[in-house]
């Protein structure tokens, strides 16, 4: 008899932090659920807690009506409660720190970490499951991370806080000096120590993190085209960070049998597997099946008992007779051409990045005459996966061989893509400043030892809120709009915990702009610096813009898209109230991967319940039209993305 093998992250082991990562909607949340479970159940001598970091958490309801171990603890972490209660604990000591040594007076900075501290989720996040750390209640913290892009931001926190606190420092050098140099005091104070203990709560967590035989960071994806491209590049962010990953969980694999669309699907599988064996080496993959229920409750308890080791002589791509046919039911009425903004939005991996880019191309071919770009807002873009081609930074065109043969008589028109990266374009302003403040010392105040306020003006950039990269590479959409660049702008959006996030933020920006123009104001004679003026004068005007357009339903419609699972409409239902409560509305809805009738009684019974998640999205939604778009051929390439963009409008 065959011993069954388990992946480590299973047994135990010393082992302190898993995280569960990837592409959304690959299953991250219920393979970080299943895994605490597992753990919790088998070793009860144990202590576990299981915790999400996704702004859009989906525990409660993968766990829903399930009594838990009682050494299981289960928290989702509320990124506005972790940073009050941050607030809380330091906000004495952070007045005291502004108040200290420099010729910026308390209020001024202050009011510049007050302004920034409300986009510090990721922060919070990440200080509170350090402490957890140190505290070492728990035999193992399980992470079900957020999205891709969300997920790099977290990975990212250590060089963030490292930046905020030596900003931090900065403010109190010239203190330190001048006790040192006037009182014979080189004693450490309270408010060193303060730094210095958040400096070693981050060292320690950054040295758990990079500690292969405590942490490992377990990637989920599935067996498609678009996730094994995500894959690889979170892969790469994750050696760039030195985090451990061994192991890959491939999820719901379509079985061996002749079911057309099990045929059809799997062949598809077995050649994204090809690719993802080829470029992923020294990694062991974990197969998981598609299952007829979907995994939750005590569902849960036995899904890894259907883990298996991939062998790579499994993989062997076959040629197949049968593809699954393009079909929608109930397409929607097209956009009209006098629409700037058209936004996908909704939960990861449901297909906004391939709706978002066959709509662009109906667009064209029902109004050439448009100027169009397609933009992803998404940390973790898909763009050049799905296009077939290498999309930049800066708008980049779509071959105009797949454009009607009308457009290309005129030659007035082309399709644009682009692929923002806010973290490098915020990197070149900071380095401006830096530059500019640097050229403005030195000719204005040569003979004068600033050197301690040097410090500080040169870290003023640090302690802006973190999402400030994000919410300057969004309002670049204003920037092509009132350029006049571009006649409709259609953006594939991050998913929707972070999408909600990134809307929510212009009001937090704004105060911190407020707070840094009185700032410059308030020392034009020391600090003169036009350049940095005039680009957060533009970004000011750009967030207005940007918000003024968001909620104008004359020219802007958001399409949410879904798939028919009980865990993404009740997402998608969120993130329409959330969208309401800013001012914006859904104009319809787009349901993806629904699974053809068949004889298969695997597809008969995920027919059978995914036609009352349609009954139940209806009876939600009553007021919204609903296009189904059922499993196709892959729609990745241009044909294929032209030929959908055909049958989702009428």
């Amino acid at each position: 008899m065959k011993l069954a093998i388990y992946p480590k992250f299973l047994q135990e082991s010393l082992l302190k932090l898993v995280f569960f990562g990837g592409k959304g909607g690959v299953g991250k949340s219920t393979c970080a659920s299943a895994t605490a479970l597992k753990l919790a159940q088998e070793q009860p001598h144990h202590h576990f807690l299981l915790v999400s970091t996704d702004p859009a958490h989906s525990l409660k309801n993968i766990l829903s009506d399930l009594v838990l171990p009682k050494n299981l603890e289960v928290r989702e972490l509320n990124a506005a409660a972790s940073l009050h209660e941050f607030k809380m604990r330091h906000d004495a000591l952070l007045k005291e720190i502004a108040d200290r040594g420099t010729f910026l007076d308390k209020n001024d900075i202050q009011g510049l970490m007050d302004a920034a501290l409300p986009g510090m989720d990721e922060l919070a996040a990440y200080l509170e499951i350090a402490e957890w750390i140190q505290q070492d209640i728990y035999y193992r913290i399980i992470i079900d991370t957020a999205p891709t892009g969300h997920t790099l931001r977290l990975l990212e926190m250590p060089d963030l806080i490292h930046r905020w606190l030596t900003a931090l420092d900065t403010l109190l050098a010239k203190h330190r000096y001048m006790r040192k140099r006037f009182g014979g005091d080189n004693r450490l104070d309270h408010l060193d120590h303060f730094l210095l203990d958040m400096n070693d709560s981050l060292k320690a967590m950054h040295s758990l993190m990079t500690d292969t035989g405590r942490c490992c960071f377990i990637l989920v994806m599935l067996a498609e085209t678009m996730s094994v491209e995500e894959s690889i590049d979170l892969v790469n962010a994750l050696n760039k960070q030195r985090v451990f990953m061994s192991d890959l969980v491939v999820n719901r694999l379509f079985p061996k049998n002749d079911c057309p669309t099990c045929l059809a699907e799997r062949s598809r599988q077995m050649l994204a597997l090809k690719n993802a064996l080829k470029r992923l080496p020294g990694h062991l993959f974990w197969t998981l099946p598609l299952l007829a229920a979907e995994p939750s409750g005590k569902l849960l308890y036995s899904l890894w008992s259907e883990v298996r080791l991939l062998e790579k002589n499994e993989v062997m791509p076959t040629a197949y007779s049968y593809k699954l046919p393009l079909h929608v039911e109930n397409p929607i009425q097209l956009p009209a051409s006098t629409l700037r903004l058209l936004i996908f939005a909704g939960k990861g991996g449901v297909g906004k990045t391939t709706l978002a880019c066959a709509t662009a191309l109906r667009l064209h071919s029902e109004y050439p005459q448009l100027r169009i770009l397609l933009f992803s807002t998404d940390p973790a873009h898909s763009l050049s996966d799905c296009l077939g081609i290498n999309v930049q930074r800066h708008p980049t065109s779509v071959p105009s061989t797949t454009l009607p043969s009308t457009t290309l008589r005129t030659g007035l028109v082309k399709i644009d893509a682009q692929e923002i990266n806010a973290k490098a374009d915020f990197e070149k302003i900071r380095r401006d400043y830096r530059a500019e403040l640097e050229g403005f010392l030195q000719d204005a105040l040569p003979r004068l030892d600033i050197t301690f306020d040097r410090e500080v003006m040169e870290h003023l950039l640090d302690l802006a809120p973190p999402g400030l990269d994000e919410i300057m590479a969004l309002t670049t959409i204003m920037n092509h709009l009132d350029s006049d660049r571009y006649d409709t702008i259609i953006v594939d959006a991050a998913p929707s915990g972070h999408l909600l996030r990134l809307l929510e933020l212009p009001e937090l920006i704004r105060d911190w702009l407020k707070q840094f123009f009185s700032l410059l104001l308030k020392y034009r004679q020391i600090m003169r610096l036009p350049h940095l003026s005039e680009r957060l004068v533009q970004l000011s005007r750009e967030l207005k813009n940007l918000r003024i357009l968001l909620q104008n339903i004359e020219q802007t419609e958001l399409y949410a898209v879904t798939i028919p699972t009980h865990l993404a409409i009740e997402k998608t239902s969120e993130m329409i109230c959330a969208l309401q409560r800013l001012g914006m509305t859904a104009k319809a809805l787009f349901i993806n991967q629904i699974t053809p009738v068949s004889d298969c009684a695997l597809c008969q019974a995920i027919n059978a319940r995914e036609s009352l998640q349609l009954e139940r999205t209806h009876d939600i939604f009553p007021n919204q039209p609903q296009a189904q778009i059922y499993r196709q051929i892959e729609p990745t390439g241009l044909s294929e993305l032209k030929a959908l963009g055909s049958a989702l409008f009428l």
